[in-house]
């Protein structure tokens, strides 16, 4: 990525910065250096995915020469390396195993959305589980002494999971009465992440 470093250009942003939105042109790719970010598609948005560090957001649509299939949102603060399209083009076309590598995270990616269609068969409380303790893997969350903090409002849990905003409150309450969570202004935390993990790969549940 050395070669990148020098025809980028770094750029911070706050928490809640759109880098780009759905429908608008692609002139540029972004490295995520530092942070997170979510990528929102559809009306109503939904969050189809959280990127951090090392990965490249917005890669396709400068190939591709089409509109941008999705938003990018600052989760927190954000630090990105702004990359021209001719210059990542260039990049690609000059370097076969950069360009291959891109091809296996296209079809990664791929495989992460055929997998949230079958898991979308599985039980709202299991869904929900799974994301949350996807987002505290990806390191998305601040650990403090009461737990792991998520600041993820339930209208987002709710577009993350492919569930309704009620069935997603029903299971946040029934989490929190069993102490496995707790709750704040557009804010989670978590208390319990093995019982999480539990509910998540099915061995148990939070519901009575």
């Amino acid at each position: 990525m050395l070669v990148l470093e020098s025809v980028g250009r770094v750029i911070n942003r706050p928490v809640g910065h759109i880098f780009f939105s759905e429908g608008e042109g692609a002139d540029f790719a972004l490295l995520i250096r530092k942070g997170h970010v979510k990528v929102v598609m559809g009306k109503p948005p939904r969050i189809v995915a959280i990127r951090g560090p090392g990965e490249i957001v917005g890669e396709v649509a400068p190939i591709r020469h089409k509109p941008r299939s999705g938003s990018v949102i600052a989760l927190d603060e954000v630090e990105v390396l702004h990359l021209p399209a001719a210059e990542w083009l260039r990049f690609l076309y000059e370097n076969p195993r950069a360009m291959h590598a891109q091809l296996v995270a296209a079809d990664e990616r791929l495989d992460q959305a055929a997998r949230k269609i079958i898991e979308s068969d599985l039980a709202i409380e299991q869904r929900l589980a799974k994301a949350l303790v996807e987002l505290v893997d990806s390191g998305v969350g601040e650990h403090r002494g009461e737990g792991v903090i998520l600041r993820f409002s339930q209208q987002d849990l709710a577009t993350l999971t492919g569930a309704s905003l009620d069935s997603v409150k029903k299971i946040i309450r029934t989490l929190k009465d069993e102490k496995l969570i707790g709750t704040g202004r557009q804010t989670l935390v978590i208390h319990d992440v093995p019982t999480l993990i539990e509910i998540a790969d099915g061995n148990r549940t939070a519901s009575p």
